[in-house]
C-alpha cells in the first residue's frame, strides 16, 4: 500500500505542478489584457493578485505533499479522504482563496479515479 500512495503522490504532485503552470499562464494572459487596454489596470491587479494567492497556496500544498508521512496502515481511500482534509486545513489556516481547495480536489480526485479504474498497484 505504500508504494501505490507514493505513486498516487508523485501523480498528484505532477498535476499540481501543471496546475501551476496554468496559473501562471493566465497571469500572463491578464497582464497582455491589460496592455491591449480590453481590461483596466485595477481589475489587471486584481485579477494578479488573486492569481498569485491561489499560485502561493498551491505551492504550499506541493511543498507539504512532499513532506508527508505515509501511514501503510490505511487503506488507499482512507489515506484519500485524510489527504483532502489536510489539505483543506492547510489552506483554510492559511486564508488561501477557496478556489485552491476546489482546484486540489479535482486533481486529487482525478488522479484517485485513475488509480481506481486503472488498477495502478
Amino acid at each position: 500500500m505504500k508504494e501505490r500512495i507514493s505513486k498516487f503522490l508523485r501523480i498528484l504532485k505532477i498535476e499540481l505542478e501543471d496546475l501551476e503552470e496554468d496559473i501562471s499562464t493566465l497571469a500572463e494572459l491578464t497582464e497582455e489584457r491589460r496592455q491591449q487596454h480590453a481590461i483596466t489596470e485595477y481589475v489587471s491587479m486584481e485579477n494578479i493578485s488573486l492569481l498569485r494567492q491561489e499560485f502561493s497556496g498551491i505551492k504550499a500544498v506541493v511543498e507539504r505533499l512532499d513532506s508527508m508521512q505515509l501511514d501503510s496502515s490505511q487503506s488507499f481511500q482512507d489515506f484519500v479522504d485524510s489527504l483532502k482534509r489536510q489539505i483543506k486545513e492547510v489552506i483554510i489556516s492559511s486564508a488561501y482563496p477557496d478556489a485552491v481547495n476546489i482546484f486540489i480536489e479535482r486533481k486529487i480526485q482525478k488522479v484517485a479515479d485513475y488509480f481506481e479504474h486503472n488498477v495502478v498497484q
